[in-house]
């Protein structure tokens, strides 16, 4: 935001020096308003672009830094001009316009007043050179005016023309639903429950907060004014710019927490401005209706917390000099303070802000660096904890990076990227976000995809082609909702939020880098396969691979296969899915080269035991290695057959693996041929020449048996 120095010097003395604007930036910026650039213009001079945080609304006028630049030099603060000059022989404004506020959850305070005979026409240069020097168009002396004490005093305002107002009446309430305004940028707005208006007799006549209506706009031919200033929700303020997708002065400020002590302040502040730039009578009274009563906050500070806190001896003098340069109220009893908040500090919550405003009272460059003391802990992790580090340091030996994407999507890529691994599979509900920050993020998400898919777009488009990445996070979904009671048959209550830890991987480009020995190859399946295999074998997942059929999301012949692991039963759970990336899908998100993709759900994989590590001396006897050429149904997934091999003689096969896939030539149609070599050894002596033929024998009967296979001639 940018302020000044002349507007500032109004309230607080600066000095006129040419390095005076560089050491008040200096005196601000340890103080925690930190300022960005000094531009020295000849029209207004020193203007200082100030980086005011969004917690801090009582800095974004000139007033309030003109009070922080008074606590930080020690200077003086003139107290800020909100008296006003009531004309008798007018008629008294209650019976000239009437107010009422009928949410009182929404609006708190409600405050106007009533001028007459006021002539509308351009501002005076020091208001227009004012207005201009802090980036706002002047339009005419009235609409000027509620500029000015905006940026000057913090507090927006809005003025109405009198005449417009049926009934001469305000009422703060919700909006009906059906209810329109067409706003003053003249755009028609639809209206819903949820938002506040202002509104007359018959209609709405601005939107709470935010933008005032056409209708009621101050024009050339306006005679007499309501002037309204209005302490507002600031939830509910943010929530209707955001759904009207209408940003303005006023509601940046209301949204952020408005004084509602300052209401009147700042309207006789207006109000005496306009008298002096447009003429007219202020009627005398002020029309307020005021649902929330007036409250002070109390805070207990410990002085020795003080010291405590920020690593430095702070004297019980210098805590009672920051705090009251800093208006606020303190008591001193034994051992501390009790401090009272001002109104406009909606910052201050407990007893830690005090004791950065304590800081920031200092100097945050006053402060020493040193390392803070970090109590051990008891060692205790959450569950799946000491998997999940083997599962990311493993991902991580394998030449995978991980990433941590967003927790929010947006519905249709979520849904679209998330297929069940099963058709048992129950419904997921996305639980939908009532105030998203973007378009794009209305859900909290159901799967990883979407985010970890994004990085891989981002990567490859910013020219790096081999990518590897994971994420292990939470996914969300709405669970069983509890039976309604009596008293929830309208509105049933919602199932609790459950959160589900997943591992996504993704793959693509090449293999291996090509070298002078051998040539570079492209990430298939089996690679992607394989890291898997091994990540979860390190956990204690037993890992077993079977086709499901093609989705619009992941599609690829012989590649799109469910993930199970064995359970603590006999059975084994489905707990994801491996597959390619389809060219819809690529080409949706901006990919142009192969992905290989996995989800999946560790909750069941956290919950299976802990592996158990068994050592086994070194072989004595040598092993005699025997190969099947066979031909197998097409489909036949190979993982199953090599089961079914070593349940022959499990403490006689000491290994199986395929060197072979031979898919054409004279093979009967829907066949491949498959090449296995087995490794046979005994623990305790040799094997003789008929027992290797024995049990090769066994092993083509099974597979014959359960496959259909047949020896290849």
């Amino acid at each position: 935001m940018k302020f000044t120095l002349s507007w500032i010097r109004e309230f607080v003395e600066v000095g006129d020096t040419a390095d005076a604007p560089a050491e008040l930036a200096r005196r601000l910026t340890s103080v925690g308003l930190p300022v960005e650039t000094i531009t020295d213009t000849s029209e207004h001079g020193p203007v200082l672009d100030i980086d005011v945080f969004s917690n801090r609304p009582d800095c974004m006028n000139v007033y309030g830094v003109a009070r922080e630049t008074a606590a930080a030099t020690g200077r003086g603060l003139c107290p800020y001009p909100g008296d006003v000059s009531e004309c008798e022989t007018a008629e008294a404004a209650s019976s000239l316009a009437k107010v009422s506020v009928s949410d009182p959850g929404l609006c708190g305070r409600y405050t106007a007043r009533v001028m007459q005979g006021v002539k509308v026409g351009p501002s005076p240069a020091w208001l227009c050179d004012r207005l201009i020097s802090v980036g706002l168009r002047p339009v005419n002396n009235i609409v000027d005016v509620t500029n000015y004490v905006l940026w000057e005093f913090g507090h927006p305002l809005h003025a109405f023309d009198r005449a417009t107002l049926s009934g001469h009446q305000i009422i703060v309430r919700r909006a009906h639903r059906g209810e329109s305004i067409t706003t003053l940028d003249g755009v028609h707005r639809t209206l819903d429950p949820e938002m506040l208006v202002i509104a007359d007799a018959e209609r709405p006549v601005a939107i709470a907060g935010v933008m005032g209506g056409a209708s009621t706009m101050v024009s050339e031919k306006t005679v007499d004014l309501v002037l309204e200033s209005a302490h507002f929700n600031p939830a509910s303020i943010r929530k209707t710019s955001k759904r009207l997708s209408l940003s303005t002065d006023a509601s940046y400020r209301f949204e952020r927490g408005a004084d509602i002590e300052a209401t009147a302040v700042a309207l006789n502040r207006a109000a005496a401005l306009i008298k002096q730039v447009a003429g007219g009578a202020i009627c005398p009274g002020l029309l307020e209706d005021r649902p929330l009563a007036p409250s002070v906050r109390r805070i207990h500070l410990r002085a020795a917390r003080v010291s405590a806190l920020l690593g430095l001896e702070v004297e019980v003098a210098t805590i009672e000099r920051v705090l009251r340069a800093l208006h606020f109220t303190i008591e001193k009893h034994e051992g501390g303070y009790t401090v009272e908040v001002p109104s406009h500090r909606q910052d201050i919550e407990q007893e830690v802000d005090l004791i950065e405003e304590v800081a920031r009272g200092i100097g945050y460059d006053a402060i020493p660096e040193r390392l803070p003391h970090i109590a051990g802990n008891s060692g205790v992790h959450r569950a799946g904890h000491r998997k999940e580090t083997a599962l990311r340091e493993a991902l991580s030996a394998a030449g995978f990076s991980e990433t941590t994407t967003s927790s929010f999507a947006t519905l249709a890529l979520d849904w679209g990227l998330r297929q069940p691994v099963t058709g048992r599979e129950p419904a997921i509900e996305a639980i939908s976000l009532s105030n998203p920050i973007a378009a794009d993020q209305e859900i909290l998400r159901t799967t990883l995809l979407p985010g970890l898919l994004s990085s891989v777009a981002h990567n490859l488009n910013h020219g790096t082609r081999d990518v590897r990445l994971f994420e292990i996070g939470r996914t969300f979904r709405r669970g069983a909702a509890p039976p309604p009671s009596h008293d929830d048959r309208k509105h049933p209550p919602a199932g609790p939020v459950e959160e589900i830890p997943m591992l996504a991987v993704a793959m693509s480009g090449g293999a291996r880098e090509a070298h002078w020995l051998e040539k570079g190859r492209e990430a298939s399946f089996y690679d992607l396969k394989g890291v898997i295999e091994t990540v979860l074998a390190g956990v204690g997942a037993e890992v077993t691979l079977s086709p499901l059929a093609s989705s619009d999301a992941l599609q690829l012949e012989r590649a799109l296969v469910s993930i199970s692991v064995l359970g603590h039963g006999a059975d084994t759970l489905a707990v994801g899915r491996l597959g390619a990336l389809s060219a819809t899908w690529r080409e949706r998100l901006d990919i142009r080269q192969e992905v290989l993709v996995t989800e999946i759900n560790l909750a069941e994989v956290f919950a299976l035991p802990s592996p158990v590590i068994r050592f086994s001396p070194l072989p004595r006897f040598p092993a005699v290695s025997r190969d099947l050429s066979l031909i197998v149904p097409k489909n036949q997934p190979y993982g199953s057959m090599e089961n079914a091999i070593r349940e022959v003689a499990p403490e006689r096969v000491a290994g199986v693996s395929v060197f072979d896939r031979y898919p054409g030539g004279t093979l009967p149609a829907g066949t491949v041929g498959l090449s296995i070599n087995i490794l046979y050894q005994h623990p305790e002596r040799t094997l003789s020449t008929q027992e290797v033929a024995d049990l090769q024998e066994r092993v083509l009967e099974t597979l014959a048996a359960r496959y259909g296979a047949k020896l290849r001639q």
